[in-house]
């Protein structure tokens, strides 16, 4: 999976979660902090496993990231607007969605979930979701995965986006009958 894909659902996490009360900058702040939490299985750190599919894309390493970053948050945040249990849980939620969305291109070995537990390795694939090349970088093939990502992934913020609308719409009808 690329970036593209990772960040279209950290966006669609961050826009459903997102309070209403948020200025502009509240909000550019915190949907950043989603695509970063979204793609964080894939930071080129040293000794994170990134190429194997297997330390950085575990579920108990997830969960152990997880929750240390609920907790810097929660002591970092709790006394600035910024605090709000929903979007740690939406954190949370597009940190864990990056293990799902990689379980569902072809053309990988898997991912090593349970790692150290086990080494077996999950896979999921959907035929239309490919896993991009890394030579030549630009590619049509590249091309194509970024397409069928930024429509998928992109589709989904569309919907988050619109039924937020939706929702503001009936209330504000409601508070005006009222």
């Amino acid at each position: 999976m690329t970036p593209v894909g990772h960040s279209l659902m950290g966006l669609a996490i961050g826009c459903a979660v997102m309070p209403r009360d948020f200025n502009r900058r509240q909000t550019a702040v915190a949907l950043a902090a989603f695509v970063a939490l979204a793609n964080a299985p894939d930071w080129p750190l040293p000794g994170w496993g990134h190429d194997r599919y297997d330390v950085s894309h575990s579920i108990f390493v997830t969960i152990a990231g997880v929750a240390i970053a609920a907790v810097v948050a929660t002591f970092l945040l709790r006394r600035t607007t910024y605090f709000r249990w929903r979007l740690i849980v939406g954190g949370a939620v597009a940190w864990l969605s990056h293990l799902l969305l990689d379980t569902l291109y072809d053309g990988r070995k898997g991912l090593a979930m349970f790692w150290p537990v086990s080494d077996a390795r999950v896979s999921l694939p959907i035929p239309c979701f490919r896993t991009m090349q890394l030579s030549p970088l630009v590619s049509a093939h590249n091309a194509s995965v970024f397409a069928i990502e930024a429509i998928v992934y992109g589709g989904i913020l569309g919907i988050v986006l619109f039924g937020r609308q939706w929702v503001e719409r009936r209330r504000c009808a409601t508070s005006r009958s009222v």
